[in-house]
């Protein structure tokens, strides 16, 4: 291991600055970190230079100087403090006055501490106001405040909003709906428009939805609210909070780095690391944009620490995999999206019973190899020029180093994941549905407090689970008041295809989803069609979960940047650092349609095979 790389790993564990810092934080800090010596008299910044690093003296002094006076000499510990703010200045003058040696550490590669940890911010405020306490401190803790901006197409949805249910509702009474049936169609039009114009947090219109079916007896409460009794819902709150355990851990970061001290140093392998990252962390936590936020952190450390050329060959190969690969393969895996739990809450019951989490892989497993096998030829293709990293093999040997052995937290997460995976596969010996299996292995980590309070309240998505709980009462709402069996009756042409010839049904359904998400977000697009298409299949014979699974596919292909929040939240966080092309991510996953269309066709074979089709 190199002396060098093991003392600057030393300093900054022992480095007051960092104390409120964990390990893991202190690692992702490494790769970043450059080290300089300075020869007396040399100005490291002056007064007025934008902030850009925090530095940390190995050796030697430097003076810290107004344009009036020395403010105070150091011989240790940290200055530049400035670098927390964003557009911030140095406020001073940073001189060596002997042959010194220090390190700096950009100021980029604090975000996702200051993001997640206030008492680091504390720990630098107070150790700036230190340095400069004689300056006033307006300077030092002013905030920008940024003014809430109601545009106009805003205005416009609203206005849409309002107006257009009351003129479906005043057409209905012509058109032979009972006045349950048309006061949920109005309903319906109303919460749908504010999902198309984004009026609301998606979870909001639907509760509202839920309110007025209940005070105007347009259904039983026992109907509007099935929802929040039902298994599919304890079984997100599960997921979500055994998931938590997972990423509060960091057991997932101790992977990459042992993945990367394990592989070869190239960008191929670099690229297969993050590709099945990807893969394993799909399943275990249930959200999207929650894995985005995984995989964006260890997408930077290892293009920076690996020396890659921003917006190079590497850089985007690195860039496309890891995005594709933490959210590609949704549909393979019951646990991967909270929208699938809505889904599987719609199935009858006896589909509950036989798509278990194994089952629903086990059915699903052609295409997942489909879409691996093309999505590898496709970057391989794109991507073919090799670039050289320029990181050796020491740095990870000294982040390991810093990680030390694993911790009881880590342990802990690794032993709940299991519980949960054998007890789900060993569901068909013990007769305990998947939900409970999920419930009791959350007690434990809860009442064994490998999962605080604080972290649980952070990373489950109570509001997604108010919104899957309302969207499954909504659904059965239609039922309550027959406007399946109507639908059914006007659509029931579609089954006709199911029965003839499923190629052109998938091409068909294909053709509408990716129409409706022009308009429509994903989430609401599955529940809208679940709903319509549900009550076909089951007249025409054809199992729900296939057409669950086509609808699934199929609504989270995108092809504009708007249609997909976890492509808008990967790009903004990539935003400041500019590592990679985002056209490159953009033509990719349009091209991908075909993957998903392609993968689609090889199951039907297979489907039939065992049984489901």
């Amino acid at each position: 291991m190199d002396n060098n790389q093991k003392k600057i790993g030393d300093l900054l564990l022992e480095a007051e600055l960092f104390s409120a810092c964990t390990r893991k934080d202190i690692v992702r800090l490494m790769p970043f970190i450059e080290k300089k010596s300075c020869e007396p008299g040399e100005k490291i910044y002056i007064t007025g230079e934008d902030a850009g690093h925090i530095f940390l003296i190995i050796s030697g002094k430097i003076e810290l100087r107004s344009d009036r006076r020395s403010i105070k000499i150091l011989d240790s510990g940290s200055f530049g403090e400035e670098s927390i703010r964003k557009n911030s200045k140095y406020l001073l003058n940073a001189t060596a006055l002997e042959t010194s040696e220090i390190i700096s550490i950009p100021k980029e590669n604090f975000d996702e501490i200051l993001k997640n940890n206030n008492h680091f911010k504390d720990s630098a405020y107070g150790s700036l106001i230190n340095h400069y306490s004689f300056e006033k401190m307006d300077k030092i803790i002013k905030l920008k405040i940024d003014k809430d901006d109601n545009s106009t197409s805003k205005i416009f949805g609203w206005a849409v909003t309002i107006i257009v249910p009351f003129i479906i509702y005043l057409n209905l009474n012509t058109m032979g709906f009972t006045w349950e049936q048309g006061i949920f169609i109005t309903v319906a039009s109303a919460t749908v428009l504010m999902w198309i114009f984004r009026l609301a947090n998606e979870f909001i219109p639907s509760l509202l939805a839920i309110i007025v079916i209940i005070i105007l007896q347009v259904a039983p409460p026992k109907v509007a609210l099935s929802g929040f009794t039902n298994d599919s819902f304890f079984m997100a709150m599960s997921v979500f909070g055994i998931s938590s355990v997972l990423v509060s851990s960091g057991l997932m970061f101790r992977l990459v780095i042992n993945l990367l001290n394990y592989f070869p140093m190239s960008q191929y392998w670099h690229a297969r690391t993050l590709l099945f990252t990807g893969i394993i962390m799909t399943p275990l936590l249930p959200s999207a944009n929650g894995r985005i936020v995984m995989a964006v952190p260890i997408l930077k450390d290892m293009i920076d620490s690996l020396g890659y050329e921003k917006k190079g060959t590497a850089a985007n190969l690195l860039g496309s995999t890891a995005f594709m690969g933490f959210t590609f393969f949704s549909s393979a895996f019951l646990s991967s999206k909270a929208i699938h739990f809505v889904m599987f809450g719609l199935f009858p019951s006896q589909i509950q019973e036989q798509f278990t989490w194994l089952y629903w892989f086990y059915a699903s497993i052609p295409s997942f190899v489909v879409m691996l096998v093309l999505l590898m030829i496709a970057l391989k293709l794109i991507y073919g020029k090799n670039e050289k990293p320029k990181l050796s093999k020491e740095i990870i040997e000294v982040q390991k180093d810093i990680l030390g052995p694993m911790t009881k937290k880590e342990w802990a997460a690794m032993g709940g994941m299991l519980l949960f995976g054998i007890g789900i596969a060993t569901s068909s010996l013990h007769k305990i549905e998947m939900s409970w299996v999920g419930l009791i292995v959350l007690y434990v980590v809860l009442v064994s407090g490998i999962l605080s309070k604080n972290d649980f309240e952070k990373h489950v998505d109570w509001t997604f689970l108010l919104y899957q709980a309302a969207l499954i009462g909504l659904v059965k709402t239609i039922s309550f008041t027959g406007l399946d069996a109507m639908l059914g009756n006007h659509l029931m042409w579609i089954g006709l295809y199911i029965k003839s010839n499923i190629y052109i049904f998938i091409l068909m359904l294909s053709g509408v989803i990716l129409s409706l998400r022009i308009f429509i977000p994903n989430n609401a697009t599955v529940v809208i069609l679940a709903s319509i298409l549900f009550p076909i299949a089951e007249l025409s014979g054809l199992n729900a979960w296939i057409v669950a699974f086509i609808i699934l596919m199929m609504s989270d292909a995108w092809f504009l940047p708007y249609q997909s929040t976890y492509y808008v939240l990967f790009d903004e966080m990539m935003m400041s650092n500019k590592l990679i092309n985002m056209n490159h991510i953009i033509g990719i996953n349009a091209f991908s349609v075909f993957f998903r269309i392609a993968a689609l066709f090889v199951s039907i074979p297979y489907w039939r095979m065992i049984g489901i089709l």
